[in-house]
């Protein structure tokens, strides 16, 4: 078994789209196919469980009227058991009586029985033997007991003590004896007087039966125990199945005689007795079964339609996928411009069509972001080239700063060693790019740097207000924006002015975005200059890093809708804000 699945699994893993799909399909619609026969004999197995319910239902309802009818005889014979005029002319006949007096007692006891017969249907005749032996005969005598069974009626009525008892007699043909001794209630003595016993046509009664007609109709059989003593149509067909009732009750389709049947079977508390009622199996589900096959093959013709469409289909999907999947091969080697050449509004009109039109839009989205990001690796690389331009032999720099730093502190220059020290970090900062996303901490030791420098040389000019909050230390940023920014306010705002210049930097957060603010009190900007400033003609004067160099990091970092805000505050200042995600550690 798992050599064949190996060996399917490994022509599907080569096979070609197509050849997949195929395969794919098929088994889809052998799956379904499965499905649709384990339903459809779920069906016809509900179906039967409904037959057995119905089937049980006639069977309870006939053998409730059976056994009603055979109480009704059972009345009568107690009727005939303790008649005042039955029971005086069975005591006379116990004495010495006259040939005279006995045929005279005889019509009396005949023409009290007669009564008797015709009050049931289904009573044949009725026999009463008197204390002596003497028969007496009421009703039909076509078809008389026989000695052996004279002997056992007779014998019965005795062992049962004046209960009545049922009979059966052998040769299924129909007739049922109620078996009664008759007891004498005078002077309560209880004297055995006589025996009765009555001949029921058990045909007759189940003839009368409401059910089916034909051979769905089927054969009802009465049995005692393992023994049968009735079947409606004879045992020729059924002598070699074992009635023998397994449960009270229950159903199951034998195989008799090389025929199948459906045996439907309980037992009844009357007399212990088990009613059964066998129906040709062939003949009750003919047509069940001719529906069943016809719809397999119904099934199995659409299936193999089917697959026959859904091959066509295929066909007609994989040959323009493959298609595509040649000019994939084609861009995947580097050939964007092969995508033009594509014209499916022309071609197809379906699901295919979306699909060429999406890759020729998708290919030409990464042709355009690939010459983006090409165009924004060579601005990253121009800033860093113009940053390296800005120092010279940093080595020898940072020395030579060391120097003059130690020489101010043996001197007790305090101003100038503060100097130098925050000059040295700030182009320390400044040229280290070996991290390009920092913390708004780490930014801020920059400002500081920068800000001692300029404090010195502006002493009581400038005064600067720092509003960030301690929440937002930890805040990501990329390097170098805030420096550049309070630079430009120098630039435009301080060294161009008098009096006391105001620069404002503080933070704030709306929803998940971060904004950094820098304002000046200085004298604004041009309109016109404002608007060269954001398209990069115009850049500021100092680290040579224009404020269209640093909204394109912001960008390049974190996405479009983050950047620069450059507001002209009508000749009161110039404002200044970063717009970034609110990123922490």
């Amino acid at each position: 078994m798992k050599k064949i699945w190996f060996y399917f699994t490994n022509i599907y893993n080569n096979s070609k789209l197509n050849v997949k799909l195929f395969i794919t399909i098929s088994l889809i619609m052998v799956t379904a196919l499965v499905f649709v026969l384990g339903g459809i004999r779920y069906a016809f197995s509900l179906y039967d469980e409904q037959i057995y319910a119905k089937s049980s239902q006639v069977l309870m309802m006939s053998s409730n009227s059976i056994e009603e009818k055979l109480k009704q005889v059972e009345v009568v014979s107690y009727e005939i058991a303790v008649d005042p005029n039955i029971q005086r002319i069975l005591i006379e006949l116990q004495g010495n009586v006259e040939k005279y007096d006995f045929y005279r007692l005889e019509q009396e006891l005949e023409d009290a029985l007669v009564k008797y017969v015709g009050s049931e249907k289904y009573i044949q005749s009725i026999y009463l033997y008197d204390s002596a032996g003497r028969e007496f005969l009421a009703g039909s005598s076509s078809n008389p007991l026989n000695v052996t069974e004279k002997e056992l009626a007779l014998s019965q009525a005795v062992k049962y003590e004046g209960e009545n008892h049922w009979m059966e007699i052998d040769g299924y043909n129909g007739n049922l004896t109620s078996v009664r001794l008759i007891r004498s209630y005078e002077n309560l003595n209880f004297d055995n007087v006589g025996k009765l016993l009555i001949r029921v046509n058990l045909d007759t009664i189940v003839s009368d039966l409401p059910k089916p007609t034909g051979d769905l109709a089927g054969n009802i059989v009465i049995s005692d125990g393992n023994h049968v003593f009735y079947s409606e149509k004879g045992m020729e067909d059924l002598n070699t199945y074992n009635f023998v009732a397994k449960n009270e009750q229950g159903y199951g389709i034998e195989k008799i005689n090389g025929q199948r049947f459906f045996v439907n079977y309980f037992t009844t508390d009357f007399e212990d007795w088990t009613y059964w009622s066998i129906i040709p199996f062939n003949k009750m589900f003919s047509k069940i079964t001719a529906v069943k096959y016809s719809l397999v093959l119904v099934f199995v013709l659409m299936f193999i339609i089917l697959i026959s469409l859904s091959f066509n289909f295929l066909s007609r999907i994989t040959k323009p996928i493959l298609e595509l999947a040649g000019t994939m091969q084609k861009v995947q080697n580097g050939n964007f411009t092969i995508v033009n050449t594509l014209n499916p509004s022309k071609i197809y009109e379906d699901e295919v069509g979306i699909l060429y039109r999406n890759f020729k839009t998708m290919i030409q989205r990464i042709d355009e972001l690939i010459q983006e990001n090409y165009s924004k690796q060579f601005l990253i690389k121009e800033t860093e080239f113009k940053a390296l331009q800005s120092q010279i032999n940093p080595h020898f720099l940072y020395n030579t700063l060391e120097s003059i730093n130690w020489l101010a502190i043996i001197n007790k220059q305090k101003q100038i060693s503060n100097m130098v020290e925050a000059l040295g970090n700030l182009m320390r900062n400044s040229i280290n790019f070996k991290e390009d996303i920092i913390t708004i901490e780490e930014e801020l030791e920059i400002v500081n740097s920068y800000l001692t420098i300029q404090k010195y040389r502006f002493d009581d000019r400038l005064e600067f207000q720092l509003d960030i909050p301690s929440e937002y230390m930890k805040c990501k940023i990329p390097k170098l924006i805030l420096q550049p920014l309070l630079e430009n306010s120098f630039k435009h705002a301080v060294e161009t002015s008098i009096y006391t210049s105001v620069i404002k930097l503080q933070a704030y957060q709306e929803q998940d975005k971060l904004f950094i603010r820098v304002e000046d009190n200085g004298p604004g900007i041009d309109p016109f200059i404002l608007q060269k400033v954001k398209e990069g003609i115009m850049r500021p004067k100092g680290t040579g890093i224009g404020l269209n160099n640093i909204d394109n990091r912001i960008k390049l970092f974190t996405g479009e809708q983050y950047g620069l805000r450059i507001e002209n505050l009508l000749g009161k200042g110039t404002a200044i804000t970063v717009v970034l995600p609110f990123q922490t550690e």
